[in-house]
């Protein structure tokens, strides 16, 4: 009880400083990476609702973000629809195509709902490249000619920051909600073995579903945002983000509240400075250093960095009890 305090107290110092960080550091670079690694966070814990909790390892979650992103972005560019009314659209949109991917993709166990995933972003891709009333390959672009929140466009990366910290805050409290609900139970069980879970009498296919319905609108939330902060949307920037997804969740902890939030912490950081400091000298160097970190702390803990602070908390355990009364 006593370490949920702390770590409670510690979260709550974070979201203090976060909220104050832009008052105290208005340098664009700062507030550029930490709002990096909040949007990353949200799209670390939407891969984490799918793959890490109901057990439905995913290759194709950046489907739904490209989804939200072109919802939002057509609907703005060529209707002048609010962005704000497009992200949600947009999440409606991208929750009724996970509902009919779902249903015939997770009749796959394994490695072949894997495969499946991934060739769906593959046909996506392609489509939309072909496109052209989305912009075909080359995308869409925004005109620069409104400004505020109405419009979702700003000139400061202050005002970006915070949607990204409540788009962050969003996500956590849909995982808190899975967590203390029997949906969170439920998840856990079926992935772990779903065959017992059908024995126990657990809706397998209605709760894979559930967890579905909620990894598919905070993808797509967190698609609008980030192609309102490029101020454009193609099938590179949006439809390519599946491995680093996965990759910074993993790395963080899969299964739990704060691993995307460790793993973004960590990588996307070292991903932005690396590619300021050496991507200039066109020898990619910025992603040598990027992949080696990953294999390194991949091949050093495989459950990520929730794994290394487990195995530290297990051996100081052991090493009080075993430890002498006088």
């Amino acid at each position: 009880m006593k370490s949920h305090k702390i770590a409670w107290g510690l979260c709550f110092v974070l979201l203090v400083t976060a909220i104050f960080f832009p008052r105290y550091n208005a340098d664009p670079f700062p507030l550029h990476v930490i709002l990096m690694v909040f949007l990353f966070s949200a799209l670390g814990t939407s891969w984490n609702i799918l793959s890490g909790y109901a057990g439905q390892i995913s290759l194709g979650q950046s489907v739904f973000v490209g989804i939200g992103g072109y919802v939002s972005s057509v609907l703005y560019v060529s209707y002048g629809v609010s962005p704000w009314i497009g992200m949600i659209l947009g999440m409606l949109i991208t929750m009724a195509f996970g509902w009919m991917i779902g249903k015939p993709c997770f009749r796959l166990g394994g490695r072949y709902f894997a495969i499946a995933t991934m060739a769906i972003v593959q046909i996506a891709y392609i489509v939309v490249s072909r496109w052209e009333f989305v912009g075909g390959a080359r995308g869409i672009y925004f005109p620069m000619r409104n400004w505020g929140w109405v419009y979702f466009s700003f000139r400061d990366k202050a005002s970006y920051y915070y949607i990204a910290l409540g788009m962050m805050l969003v996500a956590f409290a849909a995982v808190l909600y899975i967590e203390k609900s029997h949906i969170g139970y439920y998840l856990k069980t079926i992935r772990e073995d779903p065959d017992v879970a059908e024995a126990l009498g657990i809706d397998v296919p209605k709760y894979k579903m559930i967890s579905m319905m909620f990894s598919t609108a905070i993808a797509a939330m967190g698609g609008t945002f980030y192609a309102q902060y490029l101020l454009f949307a193609d099938p590179d920037s949006l439809f390519m983000l599946s491995v680093p997804i996965m990759l910074l969740t993993v790395m963080g902890g899969t299964g739990s509240l704060i691993g995307p939030l460790i793993g973004s912490g960590l990588l996307i950081p070292i991903q932005e400075y690396a590619r300021v400091a050496w991507s200039g000298r066109g020898q990619a160097l910025d992603q040598l250093f990027y992949g080696f970190i990953i294999v390194f702390i991949v091949v050093l803990q495989p459950r990520g960095i929730i794994g290394v602070y487990d195995s530290i908390m297990d051996r100081l355990k052991k090493s009080i009890q075993t430890v002498p009364r006088g």
